[in-house]
């Protein structure tokens, strides 16, 4: 006996319906797609980078993150919280080591944590800059990130 993927019912010829059988591999493709997306999906919010070339060093941690206030050593500036704080290229050359206009925004945001993001060719002496300032503006927590392989 052969089985019929397609019953006509009645006389009508043009409808047909797909039989119990026939959906068996729908529903197991749409098991796969649900499991794809729940082993895909993320509760750390999306990584918003401030310079067009802006590109993050590689870790292997998988742990979210509580980031704090976030400042950004880019290869054209610092940016907290998103909002430009200084040119790069001024401070690097400067003798300064406290950063005034990155001491002022995070004084004004406040808190005790903050994470420090720079970019992969951002000069360390910049970024040793930024750390000081982090932890002369009262910063207890002052941690440094990469981008995770599991978030690309």
């Amino acid at each position: 006996m052969r089985r019929r993927m397609f019953s006509r019912s009645g006389s009508s010829s043009a409808s047909a319906k797909l039989s119990t059988a026939s959906l068996a591999p729908m529903v197991d493709m749409l098991t796969i797609l649900v499991v794809a997306v729940l082993r895909t999906w993320s509760t750390d919010p999306p990584v918003e980078i401030p310079e067009a070339n802006f590109s993050l060093p590689l870790s292997a941690q998988e742990t979210p993150l509580n980031r704090g206030v976030t400042v950004d050593v880019g290869v054209e500036g610092l940016y907290v919280e998103g909002w430009r704080a200084g040119a790069a290229a001024y401070w690097i050359t400067s003798d300064d080591i406290l950063i005034r206009e990155v001491y002022e925004a995070l004084q004004t945001v406040g808190g005790n944590r903050v994470t420090i993001r720079a970019h992969q060719d951002a000069p360390w002496e910049l970024v040793g800059k930024v750390l000081f300032t982090a932890q002369q503006a009262g910063f207890e927590n002052v941690e440094l990130v990469a981008v995770s392989r599991a978030s690309l």
